[in-house]
């Protein structure tokens, strides 16, 4: 990732000053004194907001997390969300509201990269689960078949999906007995 900005002043010095000369160098530093990965730390993720609010669309921000997996974690999401309470505290409601929609997208991206690491199973009982309706349940059953024909898959829907709310639980018991069904007929 290109930093959009040079290193403060004293930053740089800092580094410098610890011998910094490549990565490696620089590694060796950081882990050798806390407050300077602290400071570098906190510019880097300065920076990495500041790319992150100027990219242009969704693909823009799916390049960058890739280049940079810091994007999708807990701790840049809390960070973003604590720039959108302070744009919002300023007043600059058109930043918040650019900063929310990226957020946004990045959550989706997160999303969509967890999907893409869970096993088959798992994904086929999430598209069983995510169905808007019955009717496409029971198509994602016969697309997943190999599957949701399985005693495991009943157990990963039964033990592993928790629900948030009541509709949640509904609908998660009304997936389990039509598993069920499909499974028997």
């Amino acid at each position: 990732m290109s930093h959009t900005s040079p290193l403060p002043e004293d930053l740089k010095n800092r580094l410098l000053a610890a011998g910094v000369k490549d990565d490696a160098t620089l590694h060796a530093a950081l882990d050798a004194d806390p407050q300077l990965r602290m400071d570098y730390e906190q510019w880097l993720l300065n920076e990495t907001i500041y790319t992150f609010a100027k990219a242009e669309n969704r693909e823009a921000l799916a390049d960058l997390a890739r280049q940079v997996p810091a994007l999708t974690t807990d701790r840049f999401i809390a960070s973003v969300e604590n720039a959108i309470d302070v744009a919002l505290k300023m007043n600059h409601y058109d930043d918040a509201e650019a900063l929310r929609q990226r957020l946004d997208a990045l959550k989706e991206i997160r999303a969509h990269q967890a999907y893409q690491r869970q096993p088959a199973l798992a994904r086929a009982v999430l598209a069983f689960v995510q169905a808007p309706d019955d009717v496409r349940a029971q198509e994602a059953y016969e697309a997943h078949k190999q599957w949701l024909d399985s005693d495991e898959a009943e157990r990963l829907l039964k033990e592993d999906f928790e629900a948030q709310d009541n509709k949640s639980v509904s609908l998660l018991h009304n997936r389990l007995k039509m598993l069920r069904r499909l499974r028997r007929a």
